[in-house]
């Protein structure tokens, strides 16, 4: 995604796949006119040449737009990406929004390390919930799994300007990276609870009914999804809602083992 402040002009350069040996007629297309409006709606590039640049003007009002465009002629067998445009009122509250998002990340990913600490100087994992850990597991494979979907998977961001196409994504990688490296974080404490003293605690059975629940309808909707019936981003979005849900009631379980010491 590429940032632009309003009433700035800006360039769109498109790109084919390969060199032509013929004129290339492309048609573009944009999610919202009034955010971008484009110079050119029908570019052509010529024989010899790979790329083209289109001028456009970022509109008055805020949001992000999605820019496709269509081989008109001739047939050829050549991928054009799509990309998106976000118009802002200020890029330099973009940039402090940036900042904000890289020092959550730094300060809440260390905020992992003393219990890994701790467990690795005791040997031991006694007085940790792998209730706790279980929800936590599962909450931050399903945040990586929406984070990864909104950044980087196409389908499921063209799904989400078609139903917002005033839309704005506000995942951000620094997003993706935190709940990564909380994945694996995570992965690598409960690896600590099988090699550790830990006197015979386990998980509790409310506990694995839980997972297995939430495991199962995740699976069920996917094969919902697979034949068409819900598109994936409402799939994805559906892993929101389990970290949310995992969210409010992850912490209980520690609570309730510290009360009880």
């Amino acid at each position: 995604k590429q940032w632009y402040q309003r009433r700035v002009r800006g360039t769109v350069n498109i790109s084919l796949s390969s060199i032509p040996d013929v004129d290339v007629i492309l048609n573009i297309t944009t999610s919202a006119d009034e955010i971008i409006r484009l110079d050119e709606r029908v570019v052509k590039i010529e024989e010899g040449k790979k790329s083209i640049s289109v001028g456009f003007t970022a509109g008055k009002r805020g949001g992000t737009v999605y820019i496709s465009t269509v081989l008109v002629s001739p047939s050829l067998n050549m991928s054009i990406a799509d990309l998106s445009l976000a118009v802002v009122h200020s890029q330099a509250l973009c940039t402090v929004t940036d900042i904000l998002g890289w020092m959550c990340f730094t300060v809440w990913s260390v905020s992992f390390y003393p219990q890994v600490y701790k467990n690795w100087a005791r040997l031991s994992v006694v007085g940790l919930s792998f209730d706790f850990l279980g929800y936590n597991f599962l909450g931050w494979i399903c945040y990586s799994v929406f984070n990864f979907s909104l950044l980087w998977v196409g389908e499921v961001k063209r799904e989400y300007y078609r139903v917002f196409p005033h839309g704005v994504i506000n995942v951000q990688l620094s997003d993706f990276c935190f709940s990564f490296h909380a994945l694996l974080i995570t992965a690598f404490t409960i690896i600590q609870c099988l090699c550790y003293e830990r006197r015979g605690q386990t998980p509790s059975i409310l506990c694995r009914l839980i997972l297995a629940g939430f495991v199962s309808a995740m699976a069920i909707m996917l094969i919902v999804a697979a034949s068409g019936c819900i598109t994936w981003l409402q799939y994805v979005t559906i892993f929101s809602y389990v970290k949310l849900a995992v969210t409010l009631v992850k912490y209980s379980p520690q609570v309730y083992m510290n009360f009880r010491k």
